[in-house]
């Protein structure tokens, strides 16, 4: 806030004391219920709440002149120069400025210097982003099959890979899959993790799948209109190679401590927008994502998610 103000205090003139800019007042104003003014989305897998602070203050600028008539032109190219950028100033943060008044002019002990002040009244607001603490995005859901006994675990079409844990990600009917997107954080983005991966069209007791070669292929293949392909992979070299593919979305959001460096880390949003939507017409049919190391070799974390037709 200081320092969208400090470049319109006037220079110095040679003889006179230097301008400058403090606060005369400053308190804080609430900015919605729990200062939460929105929620903006990141990518295709979630939203981020928009907060804000918001401080009413009163900037005042202490301006000096050879003659009281000096000083009152000084005041008057002041508040013409603020204004001149006040949607700049808006885009800054500034939901309010005005000028206030002007003090009395003083003369000080040095008859040659006279000195007054111009306060202007603003409203600015600090946006931030809050995740509410949130260390991921997945709170899985613990069941197990009362006829065999069998426990799973529940995500949904969202998945998440890391270095403690990198299971496959079963996606299956009956729903139509539109895209594909992902939210990822790498330590050291120089240093991803190395282990491939392989996405899969596959159904309940089918043979050993087909290699489409390339994505492009892959794509085509599945959403054929005419005869779609139900068992074909596609795979790649690395987690990075993968999410070369996908399309960023909207700015990095922070979220978590993974690597816990006291740093919140900042997650990448990108999606796959398939050519045409994928049927998966029985509850054995599926798409997998797969990664080939039971975790990965390098800190980081990758969320995963299949975006059905219709949300």
């Amino acid at each position: 806030m200081m320092n969208a103000l400090e470049p319109f205090v006037p220079a110095q003139v040679a003889g006179l004391p230097r301008p400058s800019l403090t606060f005369a007042s400053a308190e804080f104003r609430a900015a919605g219920i729990g200062n939460c003014i929105g929620v903006s989305t990141r990518g295709s897998i979630g939203g981020v709440e928009q907060h804000a602070v918001r401080v009413q203050a009163v900037a005042r600028f202490s301006l000096w002149g050879f003659a009281a008539f000096d000083v009152d032109q000084v005041v008057n190219a002041l508040t013409t120069s603020i204004f001149a950028k006040r949607s700049d100033l808006q885009a800054q943060g500034f939901l309010k400025l005005s000028f206030d008044e002007t003090t009395h002019m003083e003369q000080t002990r040095d008859s040659t210097a006279w000195r007054r002040f111009a306060d202007y009244d603003t409203l600015y607001e600090f946006p931030y982003e809050d995740v509410g603490d949130a260390p991921s995005l997945i709170l899985p859901i613990a069941a197990q099959e009362t006829t065999t006994g069998d426990s799973l675990t529940i995500t949904g079409n969202l998945g998440r890979w890391d270095d403690k844990a990198a299971p496959t990600l079963p996606i299956r009917g009956q729903q139509t899959i539109t895209e594909l997107a992902a939210l990822s954080f790498f330590a050291n983005p120089a240093d991803p993790p190395t282990g491939s991966v392989t996405i899969t069209r596959t159904f309940d007791g089918a043979p050993a799948p087909a290699n489409a070669g390339t994505l492009p292929a892959f794509l085509s293949q599945i959403t054929s209109s005419a005869a779609p392909a139900r068992n074909v992979f596609v795979s790649f070299a690395s987690v990075s190679s993968l999410l070369a593919q996908f399309t960023p979305d909207t700015t990095p959001f922070s979220m978590g401590d993974w690597d816990q460096d006291g740093i919140p880390d900042s997650y990448v949003p990108t999606h796959l927008v398939f050519p045409a939507p994928l049927a998966l017409r029985s509850v054995t049919d599926r798409l997998e994502l797969s990664y080939s190391q039971p975790k990965f070799d390098r800190t980081g974390v990758v969320y995963l998610r299949a975006l059905r037709r219709g949300g």
